[in-house]
């Protein structure tokens, strides 16, 4: 706490409102206290409060004594009080305190506050011998070394010369900075210990505010992402959750309660949490800023930091845990502070210099209001500048979240446009309404479930086709490499329909050549649309699919071989169709081949057959038999 913060807690006009604010408070509080009320005589020792006139001696030596700091003859030299320079655990301190000018004949007892150096021995005298009260601890790697005592006792009459204190400061465990001592009468500190004012209650307002708005968000981004499945919306969550463990836990009513029960787990706590706010921030600007594609050094430098920082805190553990060399976890967190903050720069300069997409702006701009809120909070040492810096942060990365899911909801309904105009073109191009209809559906089932790269990826793919379609239905006749192409364009569509990747494979024997051959476009699509319909849609077993393309006896012959369930699974009734249902795809391409192949009208130009395992159904085989037809008119005999 300041020195500005800590005694405005005692100011004359801080008194006075307490006295007008809160004494028909205090009235009530007192009737639960044991009856207890207070006089105006009471309230009156709260102006006795305030900084002493203290001086300071730093020495290397250990074993140095009160007798030599008393002995005149020894020259010892006391300072002004450096306030704000690191305690070395290397020094000793000792503090000469005056109270000169201090009317101590108020109350019989008073108090000397230090700030909770984990050392500090009072020194004073009883008929003129010196007399001392320490909170030191023999044991150093006793848990109970952390119960710091900042509140020694004295009495006017137990000044050394009528006028001053000596205190002797050893900080070696919690890192701390020189400040002056504080003195109090004990009706002032059991007040401000017992009691809130108006004052307290105006300082935590900002950290009420501060929970309350990241509750509220940590909320809301978790309904989000249960909505949209996205990691980036939970690795956000996360972060606002560590930081307000960091922040938000700071509230002086929490803190010092935590601090008095738990006070090494809250300092342990405190010092760990810090770093995993950053892991987590880091891990969600990687995915906000799509770094792994737009940013791919950046995305490694991301991976390696945060290795980094988990090196840290396993290594945080190992000091603050070990007791001798604890205090070296001091440098560590200053070192991990500065290191994430010049990484920070480094990361915007690159950012900066390679971005595409404005989107990234908000990363930048909400970062550096953190960024500047800790490193003020860090040169001033007051936690509300970085409180402040993480609520603007807060504030313009839930904008840049708004904006994200805008996106996203702009690119559906460019999907759902696509889909509608993909749907008239397939219309127009008179293809199976089953098939078209069933890979709108499932585009839109992708685009429902957040799965948008595989809707896009899925209608890329299906306009794809429909071009090709389009294209084809110009033409009488095109290469076997083309069919080949499109048919298995189809079947992807289809594997990504049905969500089975069944085998699929399409060998050409030797001679045909398929950039040489022709065939009527789409001629084996039907066939394998059946296949893969009533073969492999509703088999429970790995599923497989063959096109043999060879030539037998002067004709193309094309053999489509599934091993699915077989026809007799559709003869059950169960399982059955209706009745007068008839395939107007495979009516029509029947009739295609049919009319291709009239000058050999003798031959069975489709042949079906059952695949058997035994008595068990194991597939179905469909051969169709056509012309050979070149680019060259020529015909194989």
């Amino acid at each position: 706490m300041s020195k500005t913060k800590f005694i405005s807690l005692f100011s004359p006009i801080a008194v006075d409102f307490k006295i007008y604010f809160t004494l028909l408070f205090i009235v009530i509080l007192s009737i639960f206290n044991n009856h207890k009320v207070f006089s105006n005589t009471d309230f009156n020792l709260l102006n006795h409060v305030g900084y002493t006139n203290a001086r300071v001696f730093i020495s290397s030596d250990e074993n140095l004594s009160i007798a030599e700091i008393l002995d005149t003859t020894n020259n010892i030299q006391f300072l002004t009080v450096p306030e704000g320079q690191p305690v070395s655990p290397h020094k000793v301190y000792w503090y000469k305190i005056d109270m000169n000018g201090i009317d101590l004949s108020v109350a019989d007892q008073w108090i000397i506050r230090f700030p909770p150096y984990n050392q500090i021995t009072l020194y004073f005298q009883k008929n003129n011998v010196p007399y001392f009260c320490t909170n030191s601890l023999t044991d150093i790697n006793s848990e109970d070394k952390y119960h710091t005592i900042t509140d020694l006792p004295f009495s006017q009459h137990e000044l050394f010369k009528g006028r001053y204190l000596y205190a002797r400061i050893k900080n070696t465990v919690k890192a701390s900075t020189l400040k002056d001592a504080f003195y109090a009468n004990l009706f002032a500190v059991e007040f401000d210990h017992n009691y809130p004012s108006r004052e307290k209650n105006l300082l935590n307002i900002p950290y009420y505010i501060f929970i309350g708005g990241m509750l509220l968000m940590i909320f809301y981004f978790f309904g989000i992402y249960f909505m949209y499945k996205d990691k980036l919306y939970i690795l956000y969550s996360l972060y606002l959750l560590s930081l307000l463990l960091y922040l938000g836990v700071r509230a002086p009513i929490i803190y010092f309660e935590l601090d008095s029960y738990f006070h090494f787990h809250n300092y342990v706590f405190n010092e760990i949490i810090q770093v995993t706010v950053n892991i987590f921030y880091l891990q969600f600007a990687a995915i906000f800023l799509k770094a792994r594609t737009d940013f791919p050094k950046l995305f490694i430098a991301i991976r390696i930091v945060v290795r980094i920082l988990v090196a840290i805190v396993v290594l945080q553990l190992v000091l603050l845990f070990s007791g001798k060399y604890e205090y070296l976890e001091h440098y560590l967190i200053n070192f991990e502070r500065w290191f994430v903050i010049l990484f920070t720069f480094g990361s915007y300069y690159y950012i900066i210099k390679h971005y595409k997409d404005r989107i990234v702006l908000f990363i930048l701009w909400g970062s550096s209001f953190f960024l500047a809120g800790a490193i003020i909070a860090l040169v001033y040492s007051d936690v509300k500048y970085m409180m402040l810096g993480a609520s603007i942060e807060v504030f313009v990365f839930s904008l840049g979240m708004g904006y994200r899911i805008k996106l996203l909801a702009e690119e559906k309904q460019l999907i759902e446009a696509e889909i509608d105009h993909v749907k008239l073109t397939a219309l127009r191009a008179q293809m199976n309404p089953h098939f078209i209809f069933n890979s709108l559906n499932s585009i839109r089932a992708y685009v429902i479930s957040n799965e948008i790269k595989k809707a896009s990826d899925y209608l890329t793919k299906f306009a794809k086709l429909i071009r090709l379609i389009l294209y084809y239905s110009s033409k009488n006749k095109i290469s076997l490499k083309e069919e080949i192409d499109a048919l298995t364009l189809y079947v992807e569509l289809e594997q990504m329909r049905y969500r089975k990747d069944f085998g699929f494979k399409i060998t050409v024997h030797s001679p045909v050549d398929p950039l040489n051959m022709l065939v009527p476009p789409l001629i084996l699509q039907p066939y394998v649309e059946n296949a893969i319909r009533h073969g492999l849609a509703p088999g429970k077993e790995e599923n497989k699919l063959v096109v043999d393309v060879r030539i037998v006896n002067g004709l193309m012959e094309f053999c489509i071989r599934d091993n699915g369930v077989g026809r007799k699974f559709h003869d059950k009734p169960s399982n059955s169709v209706k009745s007068d249902h008839k395939s107007m795809a495979m009516e029509l391409t029947k009739k295609r081949i049919d009319l291709s192949a009239k000058d050999s009208e003798a031959i069975e130009n489709i042949i079906v057959n059952d695949i058997k395992d035994g008595d068990l159904p194991a597939g179905t085989e469909v051969i169709l038999k056509l012309p050979v037809s070149t680019r060259a008119e020529y015909v194989f005999t």
